[in-house]
């Protein structure tokens, strides 16, 4: 084929044609994605207490131009909220300021020394819950001065993400300075927490935990960090002194957390460190003139992991006693092991089967069915254990380890071909091997759970099932045993059934049932029990094959 000069030109006009419109729509699309990955903020200037409060918003910059913000001299205190804040009525007559669900939020004082408190002493000075993007600037926050013991912490987070304290100064009364539960991301740089009564940081199935720059002083209590089952936390070139409290690190399965280029002195402790599970690592750090009761460890060697350098050697004693700060250490992140197991599809018997323990935890979910197959379910060695979670279950630290709790499953059951055929069993003494909470219609079936068997028979402080704020649970051909103290436990329950069971060698007793009503046992075997079968206190119609059980008496 020829082609000829005019045919040339009109292709390269056409070619320049299609460039420019390639171009055009290049340009829109970048532009599009620019405009909804940015944020118009919204900045807000609050004199007063109700103008602080009516300005909680998402996207929003509030700037505090006043001095001092008393919550409890709001004029809708305890009655007035709005969609992004409410009141928490509280033991002590009183009510707590709650911010729910707001995201990209900023707090900033414009000025050292303005205070945000609050009265009652059962109350969190300021609550977040699934809340993401907040930042705290520059304030001071705590319980007014006042008769009474504090039981709320000064700042709460639960169920957020990407949350940042800086430069603000949080003071007791209150518990801890800062309690996070199942948050994820939290950097506090350049904070004071003083005088706190139960300690300065509580995490609970929490990660990337971060604090840089701090200072820690006054505080009383358990542990001055108390740690439970999270990970990836750093405590980091932060001043920690004049502390009298049961131990620095309180840490229950807490994975990869670390303590670096920190100055500790003039502390009274019990133990310097406790850990469980897992190891801390200490690495450039100051200890000086500091009072331990128990030595470096609040128990003995056996039951308390070592703290550890860098490279994972545990330190000797005469290490620890050596150690010295020189300058500031950096900290970077760890890589924190996925957990790769998804659920098996639905079968066409309308239930997921599975086979390990790793695929049962990633199964549960409200409104499913799971089958388990022949073998043993051992929780203690499943993924993840101790520190990971999903959106209905996490683990919850006790004494020796973690345990299972499974909550908002709504319609969830799991059953198996028969009690001798599945077992689901968990290691640490003090827990329960599965604690249910606020699970409606559950159904437990035709498997059987219990404790490990001990190397070393130390006896049990935990029970088998628990149950909370549930509500039409069904437990039926199950066998549950010892050495777990209680077989099935049921806390604020109202609505259940438990039939064909066996519940055999339990330390305190079969059933214990508290605040529940409208539970039936029927055709149950219960045997090898040393004390009563059946403990009821403040509850309403449990029976036991048709007899009522009278409320506040042990069977």
């Amino acid at each position: 084929m020829i082609i000829t000069e005019d045919k040339r030109r009109l292709c390269a006009l056409l070619m320049a044609v299609l460039l420019l419109f390639a171009l055009f729509f290049t340009h829109s699309s970048t532009a599009s994605a620019e405009s909804e990955d940015s944020v118009e903020l919204t900045e807000v200037e609050a004199a007063t207490v109700d103008e602080f409060l009516k300005a909680i918003a998402p996207n929003t910059v509030i700037t505090l131009t006043g001095r001092s913000y008393d919550l409890t001299r709001a004029l809708g205190y305890g009655v007035f909220g709005s969609k992004y804040y409410c009141w928490n009525e509280i033991y002590d007559d009183g009510w707590e300021l709650e911010i729910d669900k707001v995201q990209n939020l900023t707090i900033r004082a414009a000025r050292p020394g303005t205070e945000i408190v609050t009265v009652p002493r059962y109350a969190c000075v300021l609550k977040f819950v699934e809340c993401e993007n907040v930042a705290l600037e520059g304030f001071t926050a705590g319980h007014t001065d006042g008769p009474g013991y504090c039981t709320g912490a000064v700042i709460n987070m639960t169920d957020c993400n990407w949350m940042t304290v800086t430069n603000c100064d949080l003071y007791g009364c209150g518990t801890y300075g800062l309690e996070l539960i199942r948050t994820r991301e939290l950097r506090a740089e350049g904070t004071t927490i003083r005088d706190c009564s139960y300690g300065a940081v509580y995490a609970a199935n929490s990660c990337g935990i971060y604090l840089d720059g701090c200072s820690i002083h006054g505080i009383e209590g358990y542990g001055v960090f108390s740690l439970n089952a999270s990970w990836s936390t750093a405590i980091l070139n932060t001043t920690i002194r004049d502390c009298k409290s049961s131990c620095l690190l309180d840490l229950s399965a807490a994975k990869m957390f670390q303590l670096a280029g920190c100055d500790i002195s003039r502390n009274s402790f019990d133990g310097m460190f406790f850990s469980t599970v897992f190891q801390p690592v200490v690495d450039n750090c100051s200890f000086k003139d500091n009072s331990c009761a128990n030595g470096w460890y609040m128990e003995s060697w056996q039951k308390s992991e070592q703290v550890v350098k860098p490279d994972g050697e545990p330190y000797t004693f005469a290490e620890l006693e050596a150690l010295t700060r020189e300058g500031d250490s950096e900290w970077t992140a760890p890589v924190v092991e996925e957990i790769t197991v998804t659920a098996p599809a639905v079968s066409e018997d309308g239930m997921i089967h599975v086979h390990n323990v790793d695929e049962l935890l990633a199964s549960i979910a409200p409104d499913t069915a799971i089958f388990l197959e022949d073998g043993v379910y051992d929780l203690s060695k499943a993924q993840g254990y101790g520190y990971a979670n999903g959106d209905c279950w996490y683990w919850m630290s006790c004494y020796d380890g973690p345990g299972l709790v499974i909550h908002g499953a709504d319609n969830l059951s799991i059953t198996a071909n028969g009690p001798h055929r599945a077992r689901i069993v968990a290691e640490p003494r003090y827990c329960e091997v599965m604690s249910f909470e606020s699970c409606r219609n559950l159904s437990l079936s035709n498997f059987t759970a219990g404790h490990t068997q001990a190397v070393e028979d130390y006896g049990c402080a935990g029970g088998v099932l628990s149950l909370m704020d549930c509500s039409d649970f069904k437990v039926s051909d199950c066998s549950l045993y010892g050495c777990g103290i209680l077989g099935i436990t049921c806390y604020n329950c109202r609505g259940g059934e438990v039939s064909c069971t066996e519940i055999h060698d339990c330390s305190n007793g079969a059933c214990y049932f508290h605040n529940s009503r409208d539970i039936a046992l029927s055709s149950c075997n219960i045997h090898d029990i040393p004390n009563y079968a059946y403990q009821v206190y403040d509850c309403r119609n449990i029976t036991a094959d048709g007899q009522v059980i009278p409320d506040g008496s042990s069977w």
